[in-house]
């Protein structure tokens, strides 16, 4: 059953799908317009993720006013189990007080282009073919890598990718990236994995190696930023980023 939630002048819609909590929001055209469709943005973590995008709204709805970027639909889907649904693959746990990385990402991501965007063009007018990726920390590693299996996703931002995860970097050399998308987005912090030990410690390297592999694979498609914060500093001003770069790339077909 759908519910609505007023943050401010914004509507947010909770509602379920394949068993799972998602939050979307509606741009105002939406409800003006019963027959075109939009673009959307999937966020992963979308508890989370909605703590730090909802305030950004306002500033994004008056871009839109000023015709700058191209007004989206937002979905932010809550995970079941992240450690599962945001690995690509079986690894041990960085600690023993947490339980191993399942690594269904290929069952999740699969979900999200066969079920869910069917799902979301029936109900809520998202363009199938224009739909783009966001997220953090696991969610960004899932998001990079479905280019590397999928082909449906026209922009993808990852915000402190955990590519420090067992095998990424040799899967990422060994792999192609399909027809790939329009753009990426990285961005991580100096600092992060500072205190900790194992892969997890050279997190901040992993990120650059990353970007310069992909930029290396699609040459002029790939922006990377950093700051000099720690893997959960500066969350929102993050997120506030990555929405509005993918703002921007939308707004440019």
């Amino acid at each position: 059953m759908n519910s609505e939630h007023v943050e401010g002048t914004h509507t947010i819609i909770e509602t379920q799908w394949d068993d799972r909590k998602i939050y979307i929001y509606l741009p105002q055209a939406w409800k003006q317009n019963d027959s075109k469709t939009y673009p959307a943005i999937l966020v992963q973590d979308g508890d989370q993720a909605m703590k730090a995008l909802v305030p950004v709204l306002d500033e994004l709805e008056a871009l839109w006013k000023e015709n700058k970027g191209r007004e989206f639909i937002l979905v932010m889907i809550c995970p079941l189990d992240r450690l599962s649904e945001y690995t690509p693959w079986p690894a041990k746990a960085m600690a023993t007080r947490f339980p191993d990385f399942k690594g269904k990402g290929d069952e999740y991501l699969k979900s999200l282009e066969t079920n869910l965007l069917p799902w979301l063009l029936e109900h809520y007018r998202v363009d199938p073919d224009n739909v783009s990726l966001l997220g953090y920390s696991l969610g960004g590693l899932i998001n990079v890598y479905a280019l590397t299996i999928q082909d449906c996703w026209r922009h993808v931002a990852g915000i402190c990718s955990s590519f420090w995860y067992d095998g990424w970097m040799s899967w990422l050399e060994g792999n192609s990236i399909g027809k790939g998308p329009d753009s990426i987005y990285l961005h991580y912090g100096t600092k992060e994995g500072k205190g900790k030990s194992g892969p997890m410690e050279h997190a901040a390297r992993y990120a650059e190696e990353t970007g310069q592999l992909l930029s290396q694979m699609l040459p002029g498609k790939v922006t990377v930023s950093n700051d000099e914060g720690g893997h959960h500093s500066l969350a929102g001003e993050r997120y506030r980023n990555g929405l509005l770069w993918l703002n921007e790339e939308i707004g440019k077909y």
